[in-house]
């Protein structure tokens, strides 16, 4: 009887409800990548930047760390706190659209130990039911080496819990000083080359689903991408990858200045936003807006009149 009453309720009043949207998932990125059809994938920070991105109709959305600089002014993307960063994972989640959703692993919540990576994965996962996977910064591999790197203990751990793993290798932003600045990663000898592409071979070992390849020539990320059975996303890593993604504040010209050489600006979002801005306060100033019969709101002249006495 409840069950009906419930169902009834949902039909009588459906028309006020929000559509439900089914979320791309894991095997639906795979699929593509099966079938080699390029995987698009597009960063977001909010709500509103996350909304652009479903109606763009990306495969993927990915909520990177570099919203710290491109939304929130930090200079860094160490700066931000794993609270703030899933205050933004939420906002983004609640933009409708069908697009896998990946977050990052934020600097400074994973690295003290491996439980306390894995609890913060957890966290990240438990934002929204559409997180549907987690990226995790990973430095270069090296065989035989005594410590293998920290970051994958972690991919190893976080995949047998059954949390799908994309590493991120080449130019990893988190260790920026340990690499000396923010620079191509693999062109400075077959070593190097070689290191990144053990990593990658390690990564896919673990269990990691994908790996997104940051700055590195693309001869060596086409050798990765044509090696390895699982999918590639590349940021500055040529076109032999198997799909690209860039931050939406590069595509949409959102900040002044230049734009990293390994992105595209297809607008000036900007200078138009400015301008647009300008126009209003011209507007406002020469009494051109608002305008009574378009922006206002009108009241009966009987009430009008009867406001006055009442006032008067």
């Amino acid at each position: 009887m409840i069950r009906s009453a419930v169902h009834h309720f949902r039909r009588s009043y459906s028309g006020y409800l929000s559509p439900v949207v089914r979320s791309k998932t894991l095997t639906d990125v795979l699929s593509k990548h099966a079938s080699r059809e390029p995987i698009s994938v597009i960063t977001a920070y909010d709500y509103i930047s996350g909304s652009w991105a479903q109606a763009a109709n990306c495969d993927v959305i990915l909520v990177g760390d570099s919203l710290a600089m491109c939304a929130l002014g930090y200079e860094s993307t160490t700066e931000i706190s794993l609270e703030e960063f899933r205050f933004h994972v939420q906002s983004v989640c609640r933009s409708p659209g069908e697009a896998f959703i990946v977050v990052d692993i934020p600097f400074g919540s994973f690295e003290s130990s491996i439980e306390k990576g894995v609890e913060t994965a957890i966290s990240l996962m438990r934002c929204s039911p559409k997180v549907g996977a987690l990226k995790l910064e990973v430095g270069s591999h090296k065989p035989g080496a005594y410590n293998p790197d920290y970051s994958l203990k972690l991919a190893a751990e976080l995949c047998s819990r059954g949390i799908p793993v994309m590493g991120h290798i080449g130019l990893t932003p988190q260790r920026v000083h340990s690499l000396g600045g923010y620079k191509v990663q693999g062109n400075r000898s077959a070593q190097q080359a070689a290191a990144i592409f053990e990593t990658a071979r390690e990564l896919q070992k673990l269990g990691c689903f994908s790996l997104l390849v940051e700055c590195v020539p693309h001869k060596v990320s086409q050798y990765i991408t044509e090696t390895l059975n699982i999918p590639t996303i590349g940021i500055g890593a040529g076109s032999g990858t198997s799909g690209q993604v860039l931050v939406q504040s590069d595509i949409l010209g959102m900040l002044p200045g230049r734009i990293p050489k390994l992105a595209q600006k297809y607008t000036d979002l900007h200078t138009q936003s400015v301008d647009a801005l300008k126009h209003y306060v011209s507007d406002v100033t020469m009494h051109k807006f608002p305008e009574n019969d378009k922006n206002g709101f009108k009241i009966k002249e009987d009430v009008w009149r009867e406001f006055l006495e009442i006032v008067e």
